[in-house]
């Protein structure tokens, strides 16, 4: 589609990473999430939140980016959390039973809490 994804670094405090994503995530792009979570997650925190707020499209790619960041968190001891995912995100992860997989809070206070 396109190649207009913004990946940014919200709060980092060593225990927790906020990683706001704005724009389409689809397989063109997808490789950026995915670098950011990785270095995220390499850094050692515990939890890694993604602030899909200003997320407007996902396809199959970026699911897989989000499969990929929660089973990464997983090896290294850690939890991925998604905050903020409003529809079109939000009906795409449930029409594939993601939502059974995946952490998903309403804002990114509660998924920090």
């Amino acid at each position: 589609m396109t190649d207009q994804l913004t990946v940014t670094v919200g709060k980092a405090d060593g225990r927790v990473t906020v990683l706001t994503v704005g724009g389409e995530l689809d397989r063109d792009i997808a490789h950026v999430l995915e670098e950011a979570g990785r270095a995220a997650l390499g850094s050692g925190v515990e939890r890694l939140v993604l602030d899909l707020g200003g997320l407007a499209f996902c396809d199959s790619s970026g699911l897989r980016t989000f499969v990929l960041l929660h089973r990464l968190a997983g090896e290294r001891g850690a939890s991925l959390r998604l905050a903020e995912v409003h529809p079109p995100v939000s009906t795409v992860i449930a029409v594939v039973n993601l939502d059974r997989m995946l952490a998903l809070y309403p804002s990114v206070e509660d998924a920090l809490a």
